[in-house]
């Protein structure tokens, strides 16, 4: 199974049409927003072999991480960074599943506001309607710290898991108790910490995670991570739980009355 899904992934990496594919994708998702951009494909000389596309010339992003960056540009990075990629997640259901800082260039747009340009877009992660409203139910649990209800979800979620009755209970107590003897931390804010613990509980007790969950956590400890070091002080949950709140709302899970959210 594993080598099936490693399969799915890689694939598609072999024919560069999809590559410009997910580009134009992106480009429309994030068409009015003027400080997200990524190189514009040109399908009319791309081919399954060969990717042509508009060149961007930038920053590396990591340059802004030196402390002699003004603070203002490296704490506007940041934010940026973790806009988009929980956009990506919550608001879209397509994710650049390979955000490390040598694929992000920095730029300036015409009103001189830091832009970031995306690239390397062939890895994407897409859930399709019914895993990304579960994908939203997990991290919501997650950050009402509802680890039973959370643990209970990922289970349910889970495809072909061999985990007996008792095995589904102690997975789910024991991520019921990651989150009441983590009190301090919200899970939007140590994704990595979080995801790491369950990875070890899921193989204890043969509950087999649904990959998705993975490949779309791991992006944001990515980029979580690159904002740590632009910067430490970031509250990644104010950017994030708005988003949340919108796709609870996209999904039928919460609804909106004047500038209150109410539950169904």
């Amino acid at each position: 199974d594993s080598v099936d899904q490693f399969r799915q992934i890689m694939i598609p990496q072999l024919d560069l049409r999809c590559e410009a594919n997910n580009l134009e994708r992106f480009i429309t998702h994030f068409a009015e927003n003027d400080t997200v951009n990524f190189p514009v494909p040109l399908q009319e000389y791309t081919t399954n072999s060969i990717l042509t596309e508009s060149f961007i010339r930038g920053d590396r992003i990591m340059s802004y991480a030196n402390p002699k960056a003004a603070k203002k540009d490296r704490e506007e990075l940041a934010h940026l960074g973790v806009k988009t990629v929980m956009e990506m997640l919550f608001l879209y259901d397509f994710v650049h599943g390979d955000l490390h800082p040598g694929n992000i260039l920095v730029t300036r747009n015409k009103s001189g506001e830091l832009a970031l340009n995306l690239l390397d877009c062939g890895i994407c992660v897409e859930m399709g309607e019914s895993d990304h409203k579960n994908l939203v139910e997990i991290l919501g649990a997650f950050i009402k710290r509802d680890g039973l209800l959370a643990g209970k979800l990922m289970v349910d979620t889970a495809k072909h898991a061999r985990a007996t009755d008792e095995d589904v209970k102690i997975f789910c107590d024991g991520i019921e108790r990651i989150c009441t003897d983590d009190l301090d931390n919200n899970f939007l804010e140590k994704v990595g910490d979080y995801l790491a613990d369950i990875c070890d509980l899921a193989c204890r007790h043969r509950v087999k995670l649904e990959s998705k969950f993975i490949n779309a956590s791991l992006a944001v400890e990515i980029m979580e991570g690159l904002a740590c070091k632009l910067h430490p002080e970031m509250e990644v949950q104010k950017v994030a739980l708005p988003l949340v709140l919108k796709a609870e709302v996209m999904h039928g899970m919460r609804r909106s009355v004047g500038s209150k959210w109410k539950w169904w």
